[in-house]
């Protein structure tokens, strides 16, 4: 798939992908820290463009996007909406991932009328400590120059044979040949992102409570062994979101749904049609 790109009122050009021509709302995915639009799982994607719309996109100041990348998640969600503005579209269905959660987070409560439904995965709610990639060695691994495939295994999956298999195979599938690909993302770029998690994190039972201004249909999705941000986050995002629905994935870290592109594809599908799949 090419990249496509348009500009916003603020004046971003941003670049971004679409995939799949079914009518209705599309799913826009918005995604996790220093992740392009080459990060996306292409099974993933094909499992919901199948019967979706679905489009991904580069935030102000990532990868082929213009403009730099804001240090707030407030200005990551405003940002956000102007993409979506700029391709005229009068609803969305949001899935963000880890960092694209707090982004999708604040784009449900700043654009009510704009997100029909939201899928959170491997994400925090707002003023509830720093995440667990924040520090340690998950954080010093998160933030090297370079990050390779025996990283993203640490990160994202969890030890056991069958997780690392799965997670290898993810590795393999991002190593494909692109005909069009993404640009890196600069540690500019990367360093504000950082400093919007750690902000987002700062403990605050305001910024919890506001929370719960998330009215839409919410499905919370984390894998039972996240090192980067705990499953217990994930439980008490559900908890304060007054019409989520919670499902954690056993035997499965930080990327589950890319370690079961076609299990999670099958649970957002029956999300986005109303059937709420079950814990």
């Amino acid at each position: 798939m090419q990249n496509c790109f348009v500009r916003a009122s603020n004046g971003v050009r941003y670049a971004y992908r679409y995939f799949g021509e079914s009518p209705g709302t599309p799913l826009l995915l918005l995604s996790h820290f220093r992740a392009n639009l080459d990060m996306w799982d292409p099974l993933l994607v094909s499992e919901i463009s199948a019967k979706r719309r679905v489009i991904l996109v580069d935030n102000a100041g990532i990868g082929l996007s213009s403009g730099s990348a804001p240090n707030t998640i407030e200005a990551m969600a405003r940002d956000v909406h102007a993409f979506i503005r700029a391709l005229q579209l009068a609803e969305v269905d949001v899935l963000g991932f880890s960092l694209g959660g707090y982004v999708a987070q604040e784009l449900a409560i700043r654009a009510p009328a704009l997100v029909r439904r939201v899928i959170l995965a491997g994400t925090a709610p707002r003023g509830t400590g720093g995440d667990l990639a924040l520090g340690g060695r998950v954080h010093a691994c998160a933030t090297k120059q370079a990050i390779g495939p025996r990283d993203l295994l640490f990160l994202f999956f969890p030890p056991s044979p069958a997780s690392r298999e799965r997670g290898i195979d993810f590795i393999r599938r991002l190593g494909e040949h692109r005909p069009d690909p993404d640009r890196s993302v600069t540690e500019t770029a990367w360093r504000a992102q950082l400093a919007a998690a750690t902000a987002w994190g700062i403990p605050d039972p305001g910024a919890l409570a506001r929370t719960a201004r998330v009215a839409q249909p919410t499905l919370v999705a984390h894998g039972e062994f996240d090192i980067m941000v705990a499953a217990a986050k994930g439980r008490l995002l559900a908890e304060c979101i007054p019409n989520a629905n919670l499902k954690i994935f056993p035997d499965a870290g930080h990327a589950f749904l890319f370690q079961d592109p076609a299990g999670f594809g099958s649970d957002i599908l029956r999300f986005l049609d109303d059937e709420l799949p079950g814990r």
